[in-house]
C-alpha cells in the first residue's frame, strides 16, 4: 500500500490477535519515533517497550478504553494488546510547553510505522500514570505522556463522513466499530476562511 493509502486506512484498534510482535519490530517502531521532529531538537522523549508478563497485565489495568463504546471495547483477555510502547517526557530535556507536541509527532510515526507492518494500535492518554510508572520502574524526572497499545488487529473499524453533531464512534449491530470523521469540505478553507472551493 502506498503512503497516502496507509494514512487514510489506519484506524484505532481495540481488539488484537494474540500473535506476538518481535522485539526487532518493536525496536523499529521506536526508531521511527526517534526520527520525528522535535522542538529546537530538544529530544525529550524516551520509550519503554512492554512485551512480557506481568508488565503487560499490569499496564492493561492502568488504561481506560474507548469511552463511547464502553464496556464492549474493553478488550477481554483473548483480545488484549500483546505489546505497549510507553512514551515518556524527560523534565530535564523538555523545552517549555513543547513536550506533548514532540510526543504527538513521535506517536504518529509509531502508529503509521506499525500499520505499515500490519500492526494495529490504540493511542491511550487515559492512564493511571503513577501506577504505570511504578510497574515499569520509571524514575523521577520523567512523566508518561501516552501509552500505545499494539497487536495484530482482530477487528476492522470503518471510517465514514459525519456531521458535527455525530462525531461519536459507535458499534453497529454486527459489532463493527464505525469512526465518524468530519468531511473534507467542512474542514478545508482555500486562501481565506469560509472559501470552500472545489
Amino acid at each position: 500500500m502506498d503512503f497516502l493509502e496507509m494514512i487514510k486506512t489506519r484506524r484505532t484498534v481495540r481488539r488484537f490477535k494474540q500473535d506476538p510482535i518481535g522485539i526487532d519490530t518493536l525496536n523499529d517502531l521506536v526508531e521511527c519515533a526517534r526520527c520525528a521532529p522535535s522542538a529546537s531538537n530538544g529530544q525529550p522523549l524516551e520509550y519503554v517497550i512492554v512485551s512480557d508478563e506481568p508488565q503487560l497485565s499490569g499496564i492493561f489495568d492502568q488504561l481506560a478504553w474507548g469511552a463511547y463504546v464502553q464496556p464492549k471495547r474493553n478488550p477481554p483477555a483473548e483480545f488484549r494488546p500483546v505489546a505497549y510502547i510507553i512514551v515518556l517526557i524527560s523534565s530535564e530535556r523538555v523545552l517549555g510547553r513543547f513536550g506533548p507536541v514532540d510526543a504527538a509527532a513521535a506517536i504518529e510515526n509509531i502508529l503509521l510505522a506499525a500499520w505499515s507492518k500490519g500492526i494495529g494500535s490504540c493511542w491511550l492518554a487515559s492512564v493511571k500514570r503513577d501506577k504505570a510508572k511504578e510497574i515499569v520502574a520509571v524514575p523521577d524526572g520523567y512523566e508518561i505522556d501516552s501509552v500505545l497499545a499494539l497487536g495484530y488487529p482482530a477487528e476492522e473499524p470503518l471510517m465514514e463522513d459525519c456531521s458535527d453533531e455525530s462525531i461519536k464512534y459507535y458499534l453497529d449491530e454486527d459489532d463493527r466499530l464505525h469512526v465518524p470523521k468530519r468531511p473534507l469540505n467542512e474542514i478545508r478553507h482555500i486562501n481565506k476562511f469560509g472559501c470552500r472551493g472545489q
